[in-house]
């Protein structure tokens, strides 16, 4: 469906995700991660001390008897420990899954306080922006909880919480992939070592797409809830023109007028969006003051 091209019309100035909230939010879960991973490398460390080293090859093939349930999600192989297994296989079994129990608790315990926190600070600094971008138009406003507003707060909270919970389980996997496919190679703690850096780094970035792509739909979302508050209904799309393979859709979008209860259709997505709401999504808009436009 086409959009509108934007006629001349007064528009408030567009508002942006405040990039300080981001990087608090990385911040909160690199340091969760980071500690994980020295946890993890040091209990390894001391277990396949005690054993005298990386399980043989011979020891290894008590390992890889079947892939029960095929591989994961990420593509990576699930591995099946035999119940004969050797004394130090099963004591590195035992250990990592001591650390995940562990580790996935701990994300699950602090995720719900982690969310309420983001939120708060994301809701804030959007109310902080909005109200200046209002004043620079001439509007003074005092934004108040509503039911909309609150609705909007719970929303990205459970959002939240939910892939903050699912940050453990995607990096569990990749470690027990990495234990299990160095101890089949015969591969030494050294190779070990390499491989768990890799999985902890790709761990790291999702989390840090997690934070920026959280950040600006959290934005998108109380702004959408709190301008249809002041009775704005539409508002023109702004591309953002910052990363490196925008989406041919949004650039068309560029200058086009919206309504906000609907948003923009996204030919290619085959939906209706809003700035921000689609995954690395950095586009904003321009909100149209209504009853002043320009003839």
């Amino acid at each position: 469906m086409p959009a509108k091209t934007a006629r001349k019309v007064r528009t408030i100035i567009a508002v942006h995700p405040n990039a300080g909230v981001g990087a608090w939010y990385q911040r909160q879960l690199d340091e969760l991660l980071a500690e994980a991973h020295m946890e993890l490398a040091l209990q390894l460390s001391v277990v396949v001390a005690e054993a005298g080293g990386m399980p043989s090859a011979v020891e290894a093939g008590h390992v890889l008897r079947t892939y029960p349930q095929g591989v994961t999600t990420d593509g990576e192989p699930t591995w099946l420990i035999a119940h004969d297994a050797p004394p130090n296989i099963t004591k590195i079994d035992r250990q990592l899954k001591a650390w995940g129990d562990k580790w996935r608790l701990k994300f699950d315990k602090l995720s719900l306080t982690l969310a309420k926190k983001f939120a708060a600070r994301n809701f804030q600094h959007t109310e902080i922006a909005m109200r200046a971008a209002l004043k620079s138009a001439g509007f003074t406003v005092n934004f108040k909880p509503t039911s909309a507003s609150l609705a909007a707060y719970k929303g990205v909270i459970a959002e939240n919480v939910n892939l903050i919970r699912s940050i453990p389980e995607q990096y569990l996997t990749g470690v027990r992939s990495a234990v299990w496919s160095s101890v089949n190679r015969g591969a030494d703690m050294a190779t070990l070592s390499k491989s768990l850096r890799h999985n902890y780094g790709a761990t790291v970035k999702r989390a840090a797409l997690i934070s920026r792509d959280q950040n600006a739909k959290a934005k998108a979302v109380i702004e959408n809830a709190r301008r249809q508050e002041l009775g704005i209904t539409q508002a023109i799309w702004q591309h953002s023109s910052a990363g490196k393979e925008p989406r041919p859709s949004h650039v068309a979008m560029n200058g086009k007028v919206f309504d906000l209860k609907q948003g923009m259709w996204d030919v290619d997505e085959q939906q209706w969006i809003l700035p921000g709401q689609l995954i690395n999504c950095r586009c904003t808009s321009r909100a149209i003051i209504p009853g002043l436009n320009e003839s």
